[in-house]
């Protein structure tokens, strides 16, 4: 029995690993109504997505991570701060990268993932921003607003 209880717990510990350390592309991201243009990371694979801003202890202003998706993501998968230890604000976008929910995410603390909340936005979406907790509040985004890569010059001055 006690074998049994060993094997499930490793098992389980297994199960919820920490991803490891990513290597992430970057770009200018646009938002509508933000002056000064931002600095995002890619999150376009799985292992970059499952990875995310997991054990970071610093991130600039204007500074997030997109994760970008090929396909619809249903309104119940949402996010987690499992492992996470900045507070962040979090966007999700539909296909043409408005918003359509947001949430301010506070780091979990718990060594036990089944303690940490999923923050779901009940609707579905195809990309995520995060960025550092408060910056939606204090530059006035709001559902609707719209996120978009910068163009090749990294202007935001010509909506994609």
């Amino acid at each position: 029995m006690a074998i049994l209880a060993l094997v499930s717990v490793s098992a389980w510990s297994q199960q919820w690993s920490v991803p490891a350390p990513q290597q992430f592309d970057r770009a200018v991201a646009c938002l509508e109504g933000v002056q000064s243009p931002l600095l995002v990371e890619l999150a376009d694979t799985q292992a970059q997505q499952a990875r995310g801003l997991m054990q970071r202890e610093y991130l600039g202003k204007y500074e997030g991570m997109l994760f970008r998706y090929d396909h619809k993501r249903p309104g119940y998968g949402g996010f987690w701060m499992y492992q996470t230890l900045i507070p962040l604000d979090i966007a999700y976008l539909d296909k043409q990268g408005k918003i359509v929910k947001t949430f301010t995410m506070r780091p979990c603390g718990s060594n036990d993932p089944n303690q940490c909340r999923s923050y779901s936005p009940g609707k579905p979406y195809w990309s995520v921003l995060e960025v550092n907790a408060g910056f939606f509040e204090e530059h006035n985004v709001r559902l609707g607003d719209r996120i978009y890569l910068a163009d090749e010059n990294g202007s935001c001055n010509n909506k994609k």
